[in-house]
């Protein structure tokens, strides 16, 4: 019995040092802090209020109020160095810490639940908590060592591109991260990173092509927290990559500067994301120092336009880009790009999955498509979908598959006529896109045997008509090919909607002949240049070319009526207007904001269009036209450094020549470098200076080196827009007659080129040089030119 009552004693003992002194958990995030257990003082103001235990009783089931006009509180009897700290709560609150002299460090804590770490320690007399709005606070601790070890974090975007991935984590207050990685999922990691103190982390020790898994870990001086959920991502290069944009924020608003948000998912290598843009809101980026941009890429599922500004927010292009999911090249290179700014063409919203600009694009473009192709006698016409590249390169062969010979490269537009085939023999056609970067895939392969037939040689060979309801002033015009296409196994529906088929050509022809490929009757107009009707016919069911009563001259549209299917049509006669020839020679000589072209004479000519492109190649605009009597011009809508591809065509009153050869310059400002002719007993004392002018005459000078010199510092002034526009050159021994002096007047813009021939002479003219003056003579007096070139 004694046994019995000492162990009933001792375990009652046992129960009631445990009840009367409970102990903290070793592992909480809550204790070991210089709170543990100290009662907080909630109040209206420090050293005013009640004392609560809820908050630092280790036990976050329990809780205390703050209302919003109070605060909780305590004061340290010495003060205490703190790094970090620990709050539970369901509401905003802000840490306030004041030192011995009052001085304030104010701290927004993150709404988790695990121990942060302060932005650098403090020594605090006096720790404030102050909820924005009431709120519970369940624990609150502040260290001067934390006791455990940071909450574990999450992998909140991760982005791929060339050789790189980028990390970005939620902030759990940690001291540091450590980055980790591994080729395997679930690891083993191996650490990449270590005390990383921003949650992001960009890794280029990575190969393209290989998948890697990501986590990351927070830390403290207590430790390490868990890994957090991983992250699988496989680097690579794709048409995405490569640009300003690499991985960057874009921005989000209704104008330039006022952020509602920025977003990556248009930036991050992942055509699957996607941002919605608004009719009333934007995207853009600002750079922080100016660019020079050639090309572009968007991945959109609508019309959208992007636009470039200059340094002074001036508008530099706006450009629609293709609904193609490739590199596209700008009509021209914008340099000193400030900001760039895409939104959608109309106002409904679009979603854009990719963007990005470049200095020199970093893939080839897109490859494209040939979406028709002609074969008629001994000619072959290719047309191919737009891809935005800057050029195209066509192949062919005559075995399906290849190997394919370079037909042409380097050409600007989407269409291609081959002239150098056989009739009967099968060719294979393929179309590459090309950039800076190199060539596209080839096209697929389009296959094609070009043969004279019933339906070619006429005036419609291989064109695209015009097809609606009615010929003039349709409700639904299209395109329509099936009937010029040399091929019978394609055909039309001429009825309904599509009951008049026409064409308008460039100028009047006389018709003679024509051909229909159909079954059934059909009727033929034809209408002169004031769409008046000058002969109809309804045409015979045959297979075979029809003549006209006679040849009926200027028609300038030919139409086809009614309701049937059609395979082929053809008319047949000869243009009764010769067309005016293309001009030749054409130059252009740079200034400062200008550039002077010159070309030859054409014969028969009425005017002339100058047209201009940033592109080699055009796609052209007209910037000014002409009249028939002028062959030179000055474009002064230019601007310094930008090079300027021009050409002319010649017209007449009906028509328009093809455009003559293209010439380019780059105008710039600053002074003119004069290379003058030094003495350096190599060029000689005198020189015959020859010039040639755009009219085919050619003039000859026997001068000084000192007037040579004259001319070509007045040749290379002008050029660059500075002095007259004429220079008297003086005839010397030519002057025959009762003259004093006899000169020629030059033009300067009707000089083509010309050259110097230096020699030595003991012989020197007897007549005094003189430099020219600004009004074009050679001396004191100012004889009337005796001819003006």
């Amino acid at each position: 019995m004694k046994r019995l009552k000492l162990s009933f004693v001792l375990l009652f003992s046992v129960v009631l040092l445990l009840t009367v002194s409970p102990v903290f958990a070793a592992t909480s995030q809550y204790t070991n802090g210089l709170l543990d257990r100290v009662p907080i003082y909630v109040g209206s103001a420090v050293d005013e209020g009640t004392t609560v235990s809820e908050m630092t009783d280790d036990n976050p089931a329990n809780r205390a109020i703050v209302d919003t006009n109070k605060l909780a509180w305590y004061k340290f009897a010495t003060p205490k160095v703190i790094n970090s700290f620990v709050l539970k709560t369901n509401g905003e609150t802000k840490i306030q810490f004041y030192d011995d002299k009052n001085n304030l460090v104010e701290v927004n804590p993150l709404p988790i639940d695990g121990v942060q770490t302060l932005p650098k320690a403090i020594t605090v007399s006096i720790i404030v908590l102050k909820p924005t709005t009431s709120a519970y606070v369940h624990e609150w601790n502040v260290f001067e060592t934390p006791s455990t070890p940071p909450s574990a974090t999450t992998i909140t975007w991760i982005q791929a591109g060339d050789k790189v991935v980028n990390l970005d984590w939620k902030s759990t207050g940690a001291k540091s991260y450590n980055v980790k990685r591994a080729t395997s999922s679930g690891g083993p990691y191996t650490i990449i990173a270590s005390n990383v103190t921003t949650t992001t982390y960009t890794d280029k020790t990575v190969d393209n092509g290989t998948t890697y898994y990501y986590v990351v870990s927070a830390a403290n001086e207590a430790g390490e927290s868990a890994n957090s959920p991983e992250k699988g991502i496989k680097p690579e290069a794709t048409q995405y990559t490569g640009g300003y944009l690499d991985g960057i924020k874009i921005n989000l608003g209704a104008k330039v500067g006022s952020v509602l948000e920025s977003v990556k998912e248009m930036t991050d290598n992942n055509p699957n994301s996607r941002v919605a843009i608004e009719g009333n809101k934007f995207a853009w980026h600002t750079f922080v120092d100016p660019v020079e941009i050639t090309s572009v890429v968007a991945k959109t599922n609508g019309d959208t336009i992007m636009e470039f500004y200059d340094e002074k927010n001036e508008s530099m292009l706006a450009y629609k880009p293709l609904l193609t999911d490739g590199i596209q090249t700008l009509p021209k290179t914008l340099n000193k790009v400030k900001t760039i700014v895409f939104k959608p063409a109309s106002q409904y919203s679009s979603y854009i999955h990719e963007w990005n600009v470049f200095g020199t694009p970093s893939m080839a473009p897109a490859q494209t498509k040939i979406n028709w192709i002609y074969g008629g006698d001994k000619v072959v016409k290719l047309e191919w979908v737009d891809t935005g590249a800057k050029s195209y390169n066509i192949k062919r062969s005559t075995s399906k598959g290849g190997p394919y010979s370079s037909l042409a490269a380097s050409i600007t537009g989407t269409s291609y006529t081959d002239k150098a085939v056989t009739n009967g023999t099968t060719y294979y056609y393929v179309v590459a896109s090309v950039n800076e970067a190199g060539a596209s895939a080839y096209s697929p392969e389009r296959i094609i045997k070009p043969q004279a037939t019933n339906y070619t040689g006429g005036l419609l060979d291989g064109l695209t008509l015009d097809a609606g309801d009615k010929f003039l002033y349709p409700t639904t015009p299209t395109k329509v090919r099936e009937l010029t296409d040399n091929d019978t196994d394609t055909s039309l529906s001429i009825s309904s909607r599509t009951a008049v088929v026409w064409y308008t050509f460039d100028s009047g022809k006389e018709i003679s002949s024509f051909i229909v490929g159909s079954r059934a009757s059909f009727k033929l107009e034809l209408y002169n240049n004031k769409n008046e009707l000058v002969y109809e016919q309804t045409t015979a069911v045959k297979e075979g070319v029809q003549l006209l009563p006679s040849p009926i001259g200027n028609v300038w549209t030919v139409v086809l009526k009614g309701e049937n299917w059609a395979s082929e049509w053809n008319v047949f006669g000869k243009n009764e207007h010769q067309p005016v020839p293309a001009p030749l020679n054409l130059t252009a000589t740079a200034g400062d904001k200008s550039v002077v072209l010159n070309w030859s004479k054409v014969n028969n000519g009425t005017g002339y269009n100058v047209k201009r492109s940033t592109k080699a190649g055009g796609p052209y605009v007209t910037v000014a036209t002409v009249t028939g009597s002028t062959y030179s011009y000055t474009d002064n809508t230019v601007t310094n450094g930008t090079t300027y591809y021009y050409v002319v065509s010649a017209v007449d009153a009906i028509s328009e020549s093809g455009n003559s050869n293209e010439a380019s310059a780059t105008p710039k400002g600053g002074d003119v470098v004069i290379p003058p002719i030094t003495d350096d007993g190599q060029s000689g004392n005198r020189a015959l200076l020859r010039l040639i002018l755009n009219n085919g005459i050619e003039k000859e000078f026997d001068l000084s080196m000192k007037e040579v010199n004259a001319f070509i510092t007045w040749y290379e002034g002008r050029a660059a827009g500075k002095g007259s526009v004429m220079f008297a050159i003086d005839k010397h021994n030519n002057n025959k007659g009762p003259f004093k002096n006899r000169k020629d007047y030059v033009f300067y813009d009707k000089i083509i080129t010309f050259e110097v021939n230096g020699y030595d002479s003991a012989d020197q003219p007897s007549v005094p040089e003189q430099k020219p003056n600004g009004n074009g003579s050679n001396g004191n007096n100012q004889p009337e030119p005796e001819e003006l070139m």
